[in-house]
């Protein structure tokens, strides 16, 4: 046999059997997978019950499909409907009201904090005592802290000034209990020594965490109630913690008579010394500053659109306006006969304690 013909069929012998093991391979390959965890199907994720009915796209812009009737629930023939509708209570609870019973608690918590037991008729507060008995304190900013966005959303303009102008006495408290007794700055000198101004930042780099977010009192007081609400009567209900300020209540503000709480706030203000005097021998009227800390609230209500006494400048006009509805008779009306000249009151920085 010539040479190249042994050297082939050596050849031949050698890869004939690895070509058909990898015949028998290929052909056996499919069942070797098929036998496999890793190619068991995913019959969780993809299969459908045999009642599945596929749903197409519903336009955003058209009501929402009615469900199938075997799929709603039997409806109670002794629950009272509306419209035809019968609303789950509890779904709707849990959608709305996540945390209602926090909202409930947190209202009795603001009745346990504004009382007699920690304010007096004047207003001032015994922070001694509130500070060895903070437990309520504590805990009701830790509900305002935990409180669900969702319930806040679901109440009422009067529900909503009640609930910001409690919280934020509420912070003012908790920021004056935390630093009592309230050491003085040298640098402070302006100020009287046991002032809520020797408490670095007060007002606007102490933030207190309210629904995941954090506020200072400065945003509290403008953004979320006067800049919102212009109602110049809640400056009349927002403690500065001073004996110039507005007075603090010994009971929360409640929604159901929020509009008699902040009324007589303003009446308790304006007969107080630190709030209004009027000089009628020269003709002068005394106003607090709080007036003055606040135009731009007073320039936004109704009362700078009320044409009378409209020879004064805009916020001179609108505080008398202001002020006419909320004085005795006889000096509102010596306000609109003698054109008195306005002069503010010295604010007292004293801290509002017993």
């Amino acid at each position: 046999m010539m040479p190249w013909l042994k050297k082939t069929e050596r050849y031949f012998k050698t890869l004939l059997p690895v070509g058909m093991a990898m015949v028998l391979l290929c052909l056996a390959l499919p069942e070797v997978r098929a036998n496999t965890p890793d190619a068991v199907p995913d019959t969780t994720q993809h299969t459908e019950s045999p009642s599945a009915e596929k749903q197409e796209p519903q336009d955003p812009n058209s009501p929402p499909k009615a469900s199938a009737p075997d799929a709603a629930p039997p409806a109670d023939p002794n629950h009272p409907a509306e419209n035809g509708v019968v609303a789950n209570k509890e779904d709707d609870e849990d959608s709305m009201f996540p945390d209602a019973k926090d909202m409930v608690e947190l209202f009795d918590l603001f009745g346990c904090i504004f009382n007699d037991q920690f304010i007096s008729d004047k207003g001032y507060v015994d922070y001694a005592t509130l500070r060895r008995k903070r437990a309520d304190l504590i805990r009701a900013t830790t509900i305002l802290e935990e409180l669900h966005p969702a319930v806040l959303m679901s109440l009422n303009r009067q529900q909503r000034i009640a609930f910001w102008i409690n919280t934020y006495n509420t912070c003012c408290l908790k920021l004056i209990v935390d630093n009592y007794p309230i050491q003085p700055k040298w640098y402070m000198i302006l100020y009287p020594s046991n002032s809520i101004m020797q408490i670095p930042g007060a007002t606007t780099k102490v933030f207190f965490k309210i629904m995941g977010l954090e506020y200072n009192l400065k945003e509290i007081r403008n953004d979320l109630l006067l800049d919102r609400y212009r109602d110049p009567r809640i400056c009349f209900a927002l403690t500065d913690a001073a004996r110039g300020g507005a007075m603090l209540r010994n009971e929360p503000y409640l929604p159901e008579k929020l509009d008699e709480q902040l009324d007589d706030q303003v009446r308790r203000f304006l007969k107080s010394p630190q709030g209004l005097r009027i000089d009628r021998k020269n003709n002068i009227l005394y106003l607090s500053n709080v007036f003055l800390m606040n135009k731009k609230v007073f320039l936004e209500s109704e009362y700078a659109e009320i044409l009378r006494f409209r020879s004064r400048k805009p916020e001179e006009r609108a505080w008398l306006n202001f002020l006419v509805k909320y004085l005795p008779e006889d000096d509102a009306q010596w306000l609109d006969s003698n054109n008195p000249t306005i002069r503010f009151i010295d604010f007292d920085w004293t801290l509002n304690e017993q």
